[in-house]
């Protein structure tokens, strides 16, 4: 069996949390206090991934979707754990949505959307194909790009005198209620929610003993990075970021270094492509590795082709626009009615069974 180094998780885990968070900022609709909805959503998320490491501890040796048959029993169990891979694959293709319209929007506005998302689709599935060692590896070579390029990015948004950090306050204008909204549900359970998919591979970890301070390390410094963005966007658009589709993609084109450095879109469109495709292909490996565990296959890989063939068809079919696909699809059904019962709900109650069953022992 290949093993993740602590590097290796440290990575992957790093850039997953940043997702597709990246390019669409977060929480928006706070207004001018985004970025404290950032923090706050951070430290809620390291109590919900605190609960994740608590149920593999609980569970030692199992991943997430051996979990439940051995708490719930075999009839309740198992299918509860086939609800996990649904999910991923259905979120992947709600990634690979978000690849087609941002690409059709900053770069190729004129290509046939299965174009971009098909070519996206089968560099996912032969990723997926290399197993967990493929994307240990890409987490490796991602994550100092990831870093550099947010660097530079930094250095000349202050070199081209476009922050002002009065643009910042007043803080609280609206008070607490646009925070809220921001944090809850929406904010704690993308990217510190999701977490959950690495339970398929913390097993597979050489250090098993330090999966729970890698993963927090992981996921304070994703919480600062964006929060970091979104006070960079704030700083340079006040009150318009919340009217911004991309924002963070948007701050981009600010930059006028000389007259000389300029029209850096291209910076957030790599960010996005780099930290989408990485989570795509942690989702999908999840999703074909539970089933496979589920149904006690010998081989993930036959299951490959064929998840990435349905999420590609979600990602063409689910939405017809970048606003439906947003605003309806995430905010009003995914986030409340899949995330919340299957990141908050389930893995709560879980933790009491798999307590209380520890105590009766």
């Amino acid at each position: 069996m290949l093993f993740i180094s602590n590097y290796q998780l440290f990575a992957i885990t790093f850039i997953y949390q940043l997702g597709t968070t990246i390019i669409f900022g977060f929480g928006s609709s706070a207004g001018r206090d985004a970025w404290i909805g950032e923090l706050i959503s951070t430290g809620v998320g390291v109590f919900i991934i605190l609960i994740y490491i608590a149920l593999m501890k609980l569970n030692p040796g199992l991943t997430l979707v051996q979990w439940f048959p051995v708490q719930f029993g075999r009839w309740i169990g198992t299918p509860i754990s086939f609800m996990y891979p649904l999910m991923f694959i259905y979120v992947s293709g709600r990634i690979i949505a978000d690849v087609r319209d941002m690409v059709a929007t900053a770069l190729l506005s004129d290509t046939p959307y299965i174009l971009t998302a098909g070519l996206f689709a089968i560099i996912m599935a032969y990723c997926a194909f290399g197993g967990i060692e493929s994307v240990s590896r890409l987490g490796e070579i991602f994550l100092p790009i990831v870093l550099i390029l947010f660097g530079l990015e930094v250095i000349l948004l202050f070199g081209s005198d476009v922050l002002h950090i009065h643009y910042l306050q007043p803080s609280f204008e609206k008070g607490w209620m646009p925070i809220q909204k921001a944090v809850f549900p929406a904010g704690i359970t993308q990217s510190f929610g999701e977490t959950l998919v690495f339970a398929m591979f913390w097993t597979q970890t050489k250090q098993p003993e330090k999966v729970m301070r890698i993963t927090l390390l992981a996921t304070i410094l994703s919480g600062v990075m964006i929060t970091c963005f979104d006070v960079l966007a704030i700083m340079a658009f006040g009150t318009l970021f919340s009217g911004f589709l991309y924002p963070l993609y948007t701050l981009l084109s600010v930059i006028s270094v000389g007259h000389f450095i300029e029209n850096l879109q291209m910076f957030g469109v790599l960010y996005f492509l780099m930290t989408a495709l990485l989570k795509c292909v942690v989702l999908m490996l999840a999703a074909v590795t539970g089933i496979q565990q589920i149904t006690r296959m010998k081989s993930y890989r036959v299951l490959v082709i064929p998840a990435c063939a349905i999420a590609l068809i979600l990602g063409l079919t689910m939405s017809k626009n970048i606003a439906e696909h947003i605003y309806r699809h995430h905010f009003e059904i995914l986030v409340p009615y899949i995330w919340v019962p299957m990141l908050l709900v389930v893995p709560g109650i879980l933790l009491i069974v798999s307590l209380l069953r520890r105590l009766r022992k």
